[in-house]
């Protein structure tokens, strides 16, 4: 089974490293290939063609997953967003494939890196200093997940790569190791309605 992931961000970005280490750890049967397309606005022009394109070049399911968050000027709520995606599907005859599975990620990625606290404490701990984060229950309601986890690198005072950036989340560095801390059941995190639309696109038969 091949799979195609297109999502917003660039190459080796966080998006993609944590959507293909996710699908890989969900589907380890499958080929799985991540294929960012830039900012939201951006993605959405894109899907459509990207998609067919990959469909017609032998990939057997492609997911599109973006953030609710930034709004882009648009009114609230994944119904928008649905709405703001379609012409681009409609336009590449792609919007009725079976294969084809929209996620949208309340309210953005760090929403399901936040979730698991076993994670974040393994990435936040040092030897010396030893941390324990609560799970965040319902973390796809946070309003900023992205700032809490900022807040959480700040009071732990996190080192990261030869030379340190004290204190600093660093997404490309940081995003990839709460991933792959995630329990094998996905402990918090496989409670989030986005992440189970993730895993079903990933198993289900279509």
């Amino acid at each position: 089974m091949k799979v195609a992931i297109v999502c917003e961000g660039r190459l080796a970005g966080e998006d993609a490293q944590v959507f293909e280490h996710f699908a890989k750890r969900i589907a380890p049967g499958s080929a799985v290939k991540t294929f960012p397309q830039g900012t939201k606005p951006e993605l959405f022009s894109k899907a459509g063609d990207v998609a067919k394109t990959l469909f017609a070049t032998g990939y057997d399911k492609v997911l599109i997953i973006w953030d609710i968050l930034p709004r882009w000027k648009k009114p609230d709520g994944e119904a928008q967003d649905r709405l703001d995606l379609l012409p681009s599907l409609v336009n590449a005859a792609v919007d009725a494939h079976p294969c084809l599975f929209l996620i949208a990620i309340h309210k953005e990625l760090e929403a399901w890196l936040l979730a698991d606290g076993t994670a974040l404490s393994a990435v936040l701990s040092r030897p010396a200093h030893p941390v324990a984060i609560a799970h965040t229950k319902n973390a796809d309601t946070v309003s900023n997940p992205k700032k809490r986890l900022e807040q959480l690198f700040e009071q732990y005072n996190v080192p990261f790569g030869p030379q340190p950036m004290h204190g600093a989340y660093q997404p490309k560095l940081a995003a990839i190791r709460i991933a792959e801390q995630i329990p094998a059941n996905f402990g918090q995190l496989g409670k989030l309605s986005s992440f189970k639309k993730f895993g079903h696109s990933l198993t289900t038969v279509c």
